[in-house]
């Protein structure tokens, strides 16, 4: 498995001298990663290539979570002379079994076998000259590993023309605290791959993968849900004029005069006042490492104290037991005293520090606040790439509205016109009583499609024939169809005037047709069922009303309710997706005060 082979890399093939972390003799010789005619060079582990300035402290990380350390001065060339300016470095990474197998990086050293915790190769040249390393100023290297297996060595690696690799010169390492890949381990927060897993499917992922689950966790420093639901607008819109909400400000409906009364709002999160760790900070910390620094996690988030985290993360030069009992005092500080005894507890053990940290803790200590900062900016251009996209669709959503509105405006205006009603110049809704005798009333009128919840959208329409206006009706269930607001379910109509209904239902790509004539004022409770007809009868039917105008075309009106009702199906997914990330976002910051909580306080 993975997690059992990714070890310290143990057997090395090395260009120049090794770091202090493997110290001995080794000699200052070019070794190469193999011939030009190595027969197995088609699947060795590719290089990494990387450049830096040697007038100045690097850090390099690999693809496999190998860091090397270069201070300024640490290159010397064939002269003794120390470099500067800018070098090349390459690195090759075996730290799995298919690499070493497909690498031929067999473990036998002199004939006998070798047990293998990982492998790599790395060398430094400026100009196509090989490079060697200035034994009073080393490279410093950390290596990722799970597990620490006793008596284990590092070896040099030399590797023939046919492929064959020998290790010899192996030298002790002493027993300090293992580099370990926390990429490997299960950093998150109690509870947090469980509620990942069970809000699977996620964006057509059916299965939480590691990848995906950290990459929502990070994502967690800068999102919280709300992000989703910003700039949402309501799906369901109608005619102003029977709206109980409806307003006229400089002689124009307001935009909350076309919403219908049955249209729900967007519930936005209460999130809180974020507390805890910052899973920016542990997407840096994948590349620190410690042996034990799992155990310890735990605890850190128990705390929700971003300042034990760093304690760890900044203060590589201190011995473990140091570090353990100034976290065991801040949570004691805090009143976390279950956690204050844990931190306690590991300060008994009396760990010591990671070999070498006092002369590179400077540069990773640097590291880590360049890498926060990287990540940080990383974090919040993906919040900013996904933020664009949500408002470039809500953008399209209000042209949408914008036009509909325009189109019930005109439908309104015609059908007022019609009745007798006189629209004076001075704004569009200025009605007074007019002078033309109207054949028009409020008249109540119901609809009950008995099948309508068969389909997933239904729409009702009335079909005023003798002035040639429509008007469609409001629903909160598929079955129950009324005119006007939901309290009065009434509207003005022509008297005792022969009009239509037409219902149209739809099941995925199915169509559905119920057709029922009235008397105005007449017929108040009317039913029909619709039965499945094809779309093309539908239009054929709707065609015979070609010569009413564009704002009165059923036709019209439904492709406006097919593009609402795509705006309903995504900002339903957006609600889902936003209380998902609700909930990851309660279990990333346990201790987070929330606004009732806040209240309260006061």
């Amino acid at each position: 498995m993975k997690n059992i082979l990714k070890l310290l890399g143990l057997l090395i093939l090395f260009s120049f001298t090794q770091c202090n972390q493997f110290s001995g003799n080794i000699p200052l010789q070019f070794s190469a990663k193999m011939s030009p005619d190595d027969p197995f060079s088609s699947t060795m582990v590719p290089n990494q290539q990387f450049e830096i300035n040697a007038d100045k402290d690097n850090v390099v990380e690999g693809n496999g979570g190998t860091i090397l350390i270069f201070p300024k001065g640490c290159f010397k060339n064939s002269k003794g002379e120390i470099v500067d300016g800018h070098i090349k470095i390459e690195l090759a990474e075996a730290l799995t079994l298919g690499d070493m197998i497909f690498s031929n990086l067999t473990t036998l050293s002199n004939g006998q076998p070798l047990i293998t915790d990982g492998m790599i190769w790395y060398n430094a040249s400026i100009n196509g000259e090989g490079l060697t390393v200035n034994k009073e100023i080393p490279v410093h290297i950390e290596i990722p590993t799970n597990h620490k297996m006793p008596g284990m060595k590092a070896w040099k690696g030399t590797r023939d023309s046919i492929g064959n690799m020998n290790w010899t010169d192996p030298k002790d390492l002493e027993n300090y605290l293992i580099a370990v890949d926390i990429n490997q381990l299960d950093f998150l927060p109690g509870g947090f791959n469980e509620a990942v897993a069970n809000g699977m499917p996620y964006k057509g992922r059916k299965i939480a993968t590691k990848k995906l689950t950290d990459s929502l966790y990070y994502m967690l420093s800068v999102v919280n849900g709300n992000e989703l639901l910003k700039g949402l607008l309501p799906t369901d819109y109608n005619e102003a004029y029977y709206n109980p909400n409806t307003k006229v400000v400089n002689g124009k409906y307001t935009r909350e005069s076309y919403v219908a009364n049955n249209s729900s709002d967007t519930v936005k999160l209460d999130v809180g006042i974020k507390n805890g760790i910052d899973p920016a900070k542990i997407k840096v910390i994948s590349s620190e490492k410690y042996q034990e620094f799992e155990a310890r996690l735990r605890h850190i988030y128990n705390t929700c104290n971003d300042t034990i985290l760093e304690l760890y993360a900044r203060n590589v030069d201190k011995n473990m037991y140091i570090l353990d009992s100034m976290a065991a005092l801040i949570a004691d500080r805090n009143n976390k005293w279950n956690e204050y005894h844990e931190f306690m507890n590991f300060y008994s053990q009396r760990l010591t520090n990671v070999k070498n940290a006092d002369k590179y803790a400077i540069l990773l200590r640097g590291y880590f606040d360049n890498k926060l900062a990287s990540v940080n900016a990383e974090l919040e251009a993906t919040k900013q790439k996904m933020t664009m996209e949500l408002d470039k669709k809500n953008r399209a959503f209000d042209t949408l509205v914008q036009a509909y509105e325009e189109l019930l405006f005109k439908r309104e205006k015609f059908r007022m016109e019609t009745y007798g009603f006189n629209w004076t110049e001075t704004g569009w809704i200025n009605i007074d009583t007019g002078t033309i005798p109207k054949t028009w009333d409020m008249q109540p009128l119901n609809l009950v499609v008995e099948n309508g919840k068969q389909y997933d959208r239904l729409y009702a329409y009335i079909v005023y024939t003798s002035i040639k206006s429509i008007y469609r009706m409001n629903s909160d269930d598929n079955v129950n169809f009324y005119p006007g607001d939901i309290g009065m379910q009434q509207m003005l109509m022509p008297k005792k005037q022969e009009a239509i209904i037409i219902a149209i239902g739809y099941k995925g790509p199915q169509t559905a047709l119920g057709i029922r004539p009235f008397i105005t004022g007449a017929d108040s409770k009317l039913s029909l069922t619709i039965i499945d007809t094809p779309m093309k009868k539908i239009r054929a039917l709707l065609k015979s009303y070609d010569d009413y105008a564009t704002e009165n075309k059923v036709e019209e009106d439904l492709s406006y309710m097919k593009r609402f009702y795509e705006e309903k199906q995504r900002q339903k997914s957006l609600e889902k997706e936003s209380a998902f990330f609700n909930r990851l976002w309660h279990l990333a910051y346990p201790c987070s005060i929330y606004a009732s909580d806040s209240e309260a306080i006061k």
